[in-house]
């Protein structure tokens, strides 16, 4: 089964796909509709899949908050207030906005910022980790293959490769955590059965966890305003209004996934001793513990679906912004852009322990340089950052020192970086 959703993406992506057209490679030729929006917006959302699994496992009900009632505030703002301008602004990408407004220095600064936020590297962490499980290879030849499947149907179809492969992964998501949960309810019961037998806090809205690292979350979900793949979708939609409705819709359904997801984690939490659990991911081991054979083959290819999809949004849109924003748009580096970004993904890929410390470090410090600057641009069109090459690079340096001398006075990365961004950016600027 697993062997044959990977030919069926193949097929998918590549057949039929290709089109000398740059303007519909790069971007669907502006049409891309409310179904198609919302399958690769949901999709491309969830790449993290296993992190939420263990997160939910170790610290509960809590998971919800952070990874979805906050992105949710955040989708809702930017369906209403940020994406219909930047739909209609006719400007292909953030750094391009940076570069008009302030010229190619910030431009080339924001794009290299971007290109480590939308990098997939985090993804295929995850992705090594099913490939890993399922077919018992080493977890740098899972990498590897992730990379070049990916490039391989990106290069030759693009964007329409991308939304095709999205829509049929989109219903795979759904379908194998639905199965796993039905089993799990079947099997130990409902609600009462987590309440009893999940671990103390479990339940709680805030959990263990402290306050001002959940509101650090909070903030972290506003990178939702800068994100470089939520930007392509918002200027690939034919008209604001699909950005509009479409993310009310996507809210909608992140709302129902995210209950099969952390339902599925809070029973993993209630079922499984940690010393039993050991270094295995909670949702495979539900897997392979209580789905039959056709069934667990099914949850796989759902798990395979979700990261797969943001995979390759995430090689897409950081390959664009290498070649169009980071060089120049007909440069050379165009055709190998992919193959670079595959390069810079696996360094990081391999480098770090968990999905949840990239997330959190890359998005902590792209929000303190580019969010506040950026949200000027959009709301304050008129207003001109006097220094704006320092107002980006200084709220940056400012948290990868609070990085490395690991959070003095036990404050997140975010909070100096946007402190620092805030003062610059309204105390140095012009009508």
């Amino acid at each position: 089964m697993i062997y044959t959703y990977f030919i069926l993406i193949f097929i998918v992506g590549v057949v039929n796909s290709k089109t000398n057209n740059r303007s519909e490679y790069f971007y669907l030729s502006r049409k891309l509709t409310i179904p198609s929006f919302v399958a690769t917006i949901v999709t491309t959302w969830y790449g993290g899949i296993l992190e939420i699994g263990r997160f939910t496992y170790i610290n509960g009900f809590v998971t919800w908050l952070i990874f979805g009632l906050f992105y949710y505030i955040a989708a809702l703002i930017f369906a209403f207030k940020i994406g219909p301008k930047l739909n209609q602004s006719n400007i292909k990408s953030i750094p391009e906005f940076f570069g008009l407004k302030y010229g190619i220095i910030p431009k080339k600064i924001s794009a290299f910022i971007l290109i480590l936020v939308s990098s997939p590297a985090p993804y295929l962490m995850i992705f090594s980790v099913l490939i890993t499980q399922i077919f018992g290879i080493s977890s740098i030849q899972s990498i590897i293959f992730g990379i070049f499947f990916s490039i391989f149907y990106i290069y030759f179809g693009g964007m329409k490769s991308i939304i095709r492969t999205d829509i049929i992964q989109f219903i795979f998501m759904y379908l194998g955590f639905f199965v796993l949960l039905f089993f799990l309810i079947f099997k130990f019961g409902g609600y009462e059965f987590i309440l009893n037998n999940s671990p103390p806090n479990h339940l709680k809205l805030t959990g263990n966890l402290k306050i001002g690292y959940i509101l650090s979350w909070s903030l972290i979900s506003l990178i939702t305003f800068i994100d470089p793949s939520i930007y392509h979708r918002t200027y690939s939609s034919k008209d604001k209004e699909t950005v509009k409705n479409g993310f009310i819709i996507s809210v909608i359904l992140w709302f129902i996934f995210d209950f099969l997801t952390i339902s599925v984690g809070l029973y993993a939490s209630a079922i499984i001793p940690s010393s039993l659990l050991g270094d295995t991911n909670p949702y495979i081991f539900l897997a392979e513990e209580y789905l039959p054979y056709f069934l667990k083959s099914l949850f796989y290819i759902g798990l395979l679906s979700i990261v797969m999809s943001t995979i390759d949004s995430f090689f897409f849109v950081s390959s664009i912004m290498l070649s169009n924003d980071l060089f120049n748009e007909n440069s050379k580096i165009n055709r190998y852009s992919l193959l670079i970004i595959g390069i810079v993904s696996f360094i990081i890929a391999t480098n770090f322990n968990h999905v949840v410390d990239v997330w959190y470090i890359f998005g902590s410090l792209a929000a303190s340089s580019l969010l506040i600057p950026f949200l000027l641009l959009i709301f304050k069109p008129n207003r001109i950052i006097k220094y704006p090459i320092f107002s980006m690079i200084l709220p940056l340096i400012t948290g990868l020192i609070w990085f490395y001398f690991e959070y003095p006075f036990g404050i997140d990365i975010m909070y100096p970086g946007l402190l620092i961004s805030g003062i610059l950016c309204m105390n140095n600027n012009e009508e």
